[in-house]
């Protein structure tokens, strides 16, 4: 049977495209193919659809292999590139396999063809086969630091907790009003702390690869620190030395993976109960370049001359058995290197250690603006708005928050919300993500195949996106959302940018 092949032809000459395909056909393969002969067109083409190899030729009249190649490296897309020319010689071949293209054959001579590609394909399986390893290892290793401070996040949870259940049972419990304005403050204050542990824990323990954008390096510094908290106050006083920096591009999870360990390392380089005469220092700067420079500094016991030349090998450690895996600063290392920065250290025995972190500064200025950013005075037109989601409470309280200011229908499945939308109109739909039976997802699938525009006006209430498919929407689509917990007024100003 036929092997199905994708193949991505960069010709300018539709007869040497064919002579190609009917050899791909006599190989073995069962090729679905298209021809290009320019940038803009194989930029298309690569954007359109998923292909297993580019075949192309060294020179074209508006084109070239060479930069057909830079093309599938700038999208770092790992597919065999084959150059299939008859108009250049040996040194060229060479100066283009150095450049990474796979091989290099002659329009005359293709009985290679066939092999080539079964031999390459089967190396870019291997070669995905090895990163998929190597992610699922980086993974490993964040949750295995995350896991060293569960007992610590839970306290840190419990503390605040206790005080928000303290102070509504107070409120609750018919004292004066100046004394429950007071309690419900102390709650909201409380609560704030477990919303910002919990979207720390998000960041940190997100299970897939993100995509790169711009990160702002000190807002991931916060939440690793407040991660690590318990781990560093009973060993030594934190000091934060924050500059105005450049934004990274980067994603967060890898990043704060890197800073917890660091940071954690720092902590488990001094001893428990020495915190009044250690400290661990964590700083922000910019270098002589322009690129990021964090620092994270200790004062332990530093690394020994015998071991520093070490410590970024897999599986070395100087810590007790069960304490660590080995693997943490050969993935840190691992992971700055390809965000294109740095990963170094200064250490001196009895003086302690310090890791620098460099990276390069994202093209980005600026971070995305959030919703709150956007906030308009009370008193623009009153709305309609549709609230989906499966917990009644929930429900309740976001038809609390807008009622003031528009019309709010709140539902409980997903079903009654199309029944709702088929007969009424409604300016914005705010739906929950995850729901049992028909999810946030399938309604704005639903929408987007029979009422476009109002698929544009459902704004995706998500806690977090726990499956594959969750994830995969989200980063698929442009809806705008709401991360739970929000307060009303990001709610709010939310909603008003859809009713005009």
């Amino acid at each position: 049977m036929a092997q199905p092949l994708a193949a991505l032809l960069v010709e300018d000459v539709e007869r040497d495209a064919e002579l190609i395909v009917r050899e791909l056909r006599r190989g073995g393969f069962d090729p679905t193919w298209e021809r290009v002969e320019s940038k803009a067109a194989m930029a298309e083409a690569l954007s359109r659809r998923r292909w297993d190899v580019v075949l192309s030729d060294y020179s074209l009249p508006a084109f070239s292999g060479p930069a057909a190649l830079a093309l599938v490296k700038e999208r770092a897309l790992d597919l065999p590139f084959v150059i299939v020319s008859g108009t250049v010689g040996e040194e060229v071949a060479v100066a283009a396999m150095r450049a990474g293209a796979h091989d290099f054959l002659a329009k005359g001579r293709l009985a290679r063809l066939a092999p080539v590609i079964e031999r390459e394909l089967a190396e870019a399986a291997l070669r995905a086969e090895r990163r998929a390893m190597q992610e699922q290892l980086i993974i490993s290793e964040r949750m295995a630091s995350l896991g060293t401070l569960a007992a610590g996040v839970a306290h840190e949870i419990n503390n605040p907790l206790a005080v928000v259940l303290a102070n509504l049972d107070f409120a609750l419990d018919g004292c004066a009003e100046a004394e429950r304005t007071v309690a419900l403050r102390e709650a909201r204050e409380a609560a704030e702390r477990v919303r910002l542990i919990v979207r720390d824990l998000k960041i940190l323990s997100r299970p897939t690869e993100e995509a790169r954008g711009p990160v702002d390096v000190r807002r991931v510094l916060d939440a690793t620190v407040r991660m690590a908290h318990n781990e560093i106050r009973h060993r030594a006083e934190l000091v934060r030395v924050d500059a105005d920096v450049p934004l990274v591009d980067a994603s967060e999870a890898r990043l704060g993976q890197v800073f917890l360990n660091l940071i954690i390392n720092a902590a488990q380089a001094i001893p428990v109960g020495s915190a009044r005469s250690h400290t661990i220092r964590v700083e922000t700067s910019t270098d002589a370049r322009g690129d990021v420079v964090i620092e994270v500094s200790d004062t332990g016991g530093g690394i020994d001359e015998a071991h520093r030349a070490h410590v970024f090998e897999p599986f070395f450690t100087t810590k007790p058995v069960g304490v660590g895996t080995g693997l943490g600063l050969s993935i840190c290392h691992r992971i700055v290197a390809a965000l294109g920065g740095t990963l170094s250290f200064v250490s001196a025995p009895g003086e302690g250690t310090t890791f620098r972190t460099t990276l390069p500064a994202s093209r980005d200025a600026a971070p995305a603006a959030s919703p709150r950013a956007s906030v308009e005075p009370a008193g623009s037109a009153r709305g309609r708005v549709l609230v989906v989601d499966d917990e009644p409470a929930l429900g309740r309280l976001v038809s609390r928050m807008l009622e003031a200011e528009h019309d709010v229908t709140v539902v409980a499945r997903a079903r009654d919300a199309l029944t709702r939308l088929e007969g009424e109109a409604f300016d914005v739909v705010l739906c929950d993500l995850m729901m049992p039976e028909m999810t946030g997802m399938d309604l704005v699938e639903h929408l987007r195949a029979h009422a476009p525009d109002l698929a544009d006006r459902v704004v995706l209430m998500t806690g977090g996106a726990f499956t594959e498919r969750a994830r995969e929407f989200l980063a698929a689509v442009s809806n705008q959302r709401l991360e739970k917990p929000f307060d009303a007024a990001t709610a709010r100003a939310l909603v008003r940018a859809f009713v005009r």
